[in-house]
C-alpha cells in the first residue's frame, strides 16, 4: 500500500467503523435504560404499528373490564332492591291468609288490612326511588340497556339487559286492582282469598326478574375473566414485540464496547502512520 500524507484511508476506514460502534453502543444502552426495544419508529416501524395496536387493546380492555363490573353493581342495586320488594309481597300474602280465616271481625280485618296497604306503598316508594347515580332502575323509564363489554363495535361486543328494569310497582305487578293503592285491600274473606292469587303472581314475577339479574350477573362475571384473560395474552404478545431481551442486550452492550476500545485504538495507530513519511525524508 503506497505510503500518502493527503488522504489516511485506514484512518477514514476506522473513523466509519468507530461512528457505526458508538451509534450502536448508544442504542444498546438506550434499550437496556428503558427496557424497550423500539424506541422510535426507525428501531422496527412494523413492530412499533403492531405495538401500539396492542397497547390501544390493552387500555380498552380495561376499560371494558370496568364496563362489566359497573354493570354488575346496578344489577346488584336492583337486585336487592327486589329482595325487599319480595319480602313485602310475602308479608302480604301472609296477611291475605290471616285476613280470609273467618274467626276475625270486621275491626280486625281493618287493622290487618292496614298494614297490607302499608305494604304496598312501600313497594311502590322502593319501585320508585331505586337508583343507580342518576338512573331510576325499577320504574320503568330506564328503555334500553347496553352494556359495552368488548372493545370494538361490533354486536358481540355488547349486551342489551334492558329487558331486567322493567317497572315493578304494585300496578304493573297487578296487585292494586286500580289507579291507586286503596282500589286494594283484604278488609274481608272474599278480597283476601282473591288477593291470594295475585300476590302469588306478583311473587312469581319478582322470582323471575330475579332469576334473571343472577343470569346477567353471572354472564357479566365470565366476560369480565374472558376480558383478563385476553388481556393478558395481549400484554404477553406485546412484551415479545416491544420490550428490551437483558440479556442479549447486555451481550449486545459488551460486544460494542469492546469495538469502541479496538477502534478507538486502531484509529490512534493509522493517525500516525503519516509520520513514516517524515522518516523517509531523513
Amino acid at each position: 500500500m503506497a505510503i500518502v500524507v493527503n488522504t489516511n484511508l485506514s484512518a477514514l476506514t476506522v473513523q466509519r467503523n468507530l461512528f457505526n460502534t458508538t451509534n450502536a453502543l448508544s442504542k444498546s444502552m438506550r434499550n437496556l435504560s428503558t427496557g424497550v426495544r423500539i424506541n422510535s419508529a426507525g428501531d422496527d416501524a412494523a413492530g412499533l404499528s403492531l405495538s401500539t395496536k396492542l397497547n390501544s387493546a390493552i387500555s380498552a380492555s380495561d376499560v371494558a373490564k370496568s364496563n362489566s363490573q359497573t354493570a354488575i353493581n346496578m344489577l346488584q342495586t336492583a337486585e336487592s332492591d327486589l329482595a325487599v320488594i319480595s319480602d313485602n309481597l310475602q308479608r302480604m300474602r301472609d296477611l291475605a291468609v290471616q285476613s280470609a280465616n273467618g274467626v276475625y271481625s270486621s275491626s280486625e280485618r281493618a287493622a290487618i288490612n292496614a298494614e297490607f296497604m302499608d305494604r304496598m306503598e312501600e313497594i311502590d316508594r322502593v319501585a320508585q326511588s331505586s337508583r343507580f347515580s342518576d338512573l331510576f332502575l325499577l320504574n320503568g323509564s330506564m328503555g334500553t340497556v347496553e352494556i359495552q363489554i368488548g372493545t370494538d363495535s361490533t354486536a358481540q361486543s355488547r349486551i342489551d339487559i334492558s329487558s331486567a328494569f322493567q317497572g315493578v310497582s304494585t300496578t304493573a305487578l297487578g296487585v292494586t286492582t286500580g289507579t291507586a293503592v286503596s282500589d286494594s285491600t283484604i278488609s274481608t274473606a272474599t278480597d283476601a282469598r282473591t288477593a291470594l292469587d295475585t300476590l302469588d303472581s306478583a311473587l312469581n314475577t319478582i322470582s323471575e326478574k330475579r332469576s334473571e339479574y343472577g343470569a346477567t350477573i353471572n354472564r357479566l362475571t365470565a366476560s369480565v375473566s374472558r376480558t383478563d384473560i385476553r388481556k393478558e395474552n395481549l400484554a404477553a404478545s406485546n412484551s415479545v414485540i416491544k420490550d428490551t431481551d437483558i440479556a442479549a442486550e447486555t451481550a449486545n452492550l459488551t460486544k460494542q464496547q469492546i469495538l469502541q476500545q479496538t477502534a478507538t485504538t486502531l484509529l490512534k495507530q493509522a493517525n500516525q502512520s503519516g509520520s513514516l513519511a517524515i522518516s523517509l525524508l531523513q
